[in-house]
């Protein structure tokens, strides 16, 4: 997959998804024609990892932590 593929794939633009490949969240290869080709497990590793983590968080904001009126 290409950048713009990755981009629409993952509900992120263009820009976001070369600062993934430059941060080593998601791997590629420079092409000839200064695009990437990523790697299709990594994309979805990333967006599984993402998904999980969205999961936690909301799954940890429970108003028993801290209720009502206290």
């Amino acid at each position: 997959m290409n950048v713009a593929e990755a981009a629409k794939y993952l509900f992120v633009s263009r820009p976001h998804v070369r600062l993934l490949l430059e941060r080593g969240k998601i791997t590629g290869i420079p092409t000839e024609n200064g695009d990437y080709a990523i790697d299709d497990a990594s994309v979805e590793k990333y967006k599984s990892d993402r998904k999980r983590a969205a999961k936690e968080y909301l799954d940890s904001q429970t108003e028993d932590k801290d209720p009502l009126g206290l």
